[in-house]
């Protein structure tokens, strides 16, 4: 995942909103960061793919998921 990807999804998971979904969240991150659909979408696959694995919800696995990235 790019550097960048990884910001934003972090800066999702922190700005976090009362009702809004990951999907919602992250979206607007990555327009600030100014990254493209692509690497939206390619987020998005990487937390469903964790969430049904492991059994989460989705803000879990973006949770996890950020962890792991931030450690590499």
């Amino acid at each position: 995942m790019k550097p960048e990807a990884t910001q934003a999804l972090g800066m999702a998971i922190s700005k976090r909103r009362r009702d809004d979904s990951l999907e919602k969240a992250l979206g607007r991150e990555i327009r600030k960061v100014k990254l493209s659909y692509e690497d939206y979408v390619e987020i998005m696959e990487m937390v469903r793919a964790h969430a049904r694995k492991h059994k989460l919800d989705a803000w879990e696995s973006a949770q996890q998921i950020s962890k792991e990235q931030e450690e590499q």
